[in-house]
């Protein structure tokens, strides 16, 4: 059996484990590497690969080994794919990536359906958003939160330093329609004294007076007031495409500047925004553990179930019950997540941090 494996959307820090976890896997099987991401799916960019040919260290680093991209994927760039395909004799293929990928991975198999061909395919997810359904939580998310867990609390004890001069921060995390990343920034262990006072998350409608009399409370109870916003909050206040077709066009972030522009406006107090961007999902030396074994795993389980002509399905992530931490991998089928976007649950959509023990203790175990 041939199978094909390649990565499609953006790197998270774990991504290559699982693309060691499926060569380890499929060892004695024929294996391809899709290089360069959709681009490469339909230019048929495919090459042999071994569990030899990736280096050790690239599972403990950024990036993509694979190379990865996004495209806006045609009916004639499916036809393309699956010529492609017929013609490095691929019998089954396994995307690593997001919601994005998996509506890819599932049109495409529909796509050889319709055209009489057979092809086995398997999902392996990822994605720092956290906003792939299915699944408890997606292998990339877990070191990104693990990231801010380290970074932000940081960031908030020297602005405590720095309130005399600069009352108010707002810390940007990614998350275009989604408020995980943000939530995992109001982690603050045992440290309350340095917790954000606000977050705002994109399932949470923003409201300008109300965002402003929060700050105004905080900087009168705390004499400073530490934001945590989400890229996607408050769509209206930038020109980003946050609704672009499979997000093909780059986000450069900015919601926390502009916010901090206007606080300086409507309160008159100095206020500085930072935005932290890629180095929340290619930070390999922050990387969480448990992150990284979940993410080989999924790898494996993909080249599994390939090889048992199991298809049609995205390798689950499901917490088991228990006192302790545990997971299982059961399969999910690919049309049942494909394209869906996974949001924040109501009981966590909240802009008060102090309301979030129960979130925290969800994401406790995750960060290693």
């Amino acid at each position: 059996m041939r199978l094909l494996i390649g990565q499609t959307g953006a790197p998270t820090a774990v991504v290559n484990a699982s693309l060691h976890g499926f060569l380890s896997a499929a060892a004695g099987h024929e294996v391809l590497a899709l290089r360069g991401g959709p681009d490469g799916l339909v230019a048929g960019s495919f090459t042999p690969v071994t569990p030899a040919d990736v280096p050790a260290a690239a599972t403990r680093r950024g990036g993509s080994w694979l190379g990865a991209g996004r495209r806006a994927v045609t009916v004639d760039d499916l036809d393309a794919a699956l010529d492609s395909l017929d013609r490095h004799e691929v019998d089954g293929v396994s995307l690593i990536g997001g919601n994005g990928t998996m509506a890819l991975l599932h049109a495409l198999g529909e796509r050889a359906a319709a055209r009489g061909r057979p092809l086995v395919t398997v999902g392996i997810p990822k994605t720092v958003d956290n906003d792939l359904a299915g699944v408890d939580h997606s292998p990339g998310y877990a070191s990104a939160a693990r990231y801010l867990t380290r970074v932000v609390p940081d960031l908030a004890r020297d602005h405590a330093a720095m309130a005399g001069v600069e009352p108010v921060r707002i810390v940007e995390t990614l998350g275009r329609s989604v408020g995980w990343l943000a939530l995992a920034a109001t982690w603050h262990a045992d440290d309350p004294a340095h917790a954000p006072h606000l977050v705002l998350l994109p399932e949470v409608p923003f409201d300008r007076t109300v965002f402003l009399d929060r700050v105004a409370d905080a900087l009168a109870t705390h004499g400073r007031a530490f934001v945590v916003v989400s890229e996607g909050a408050a769509p209206g206040l930038t020109d980003e495409p946050f609704h672009a077709g499979n997000h093909t066009r780059i986000l450069l972030g900015g919601v926390s500047r502009v916010l901090a522009g206007t606080v300086g406006t409507e309160l008159g107090v100095a206020a500085r925004g930072e935005v932290l961007g890629m180095t929340q999902r290619s930070a390999g030396a922050l990387a969480s553990e448990v992150d990284r074994r979940e993410a080989t795993e999924v790898g494996r389980q993909a080249a599994r179930l390939l090889l048992d002509r199991a298809g049609g399905v995205l390798v689950g992530l499901h917490r088991r019950p228990g006192d302790s931490y545990d997971v299982g991998y059961d399969p999910v089928p690919l049309a049942d997540v494909a394209g869906r976007t996974r949001t924040v649950p109501e009981q966590w959509r909240t802009t008060h941090p102090t309301e979030l023990d129960d979130f925290h203790r969800w994401l406790e175990p995750l960060l290693g």
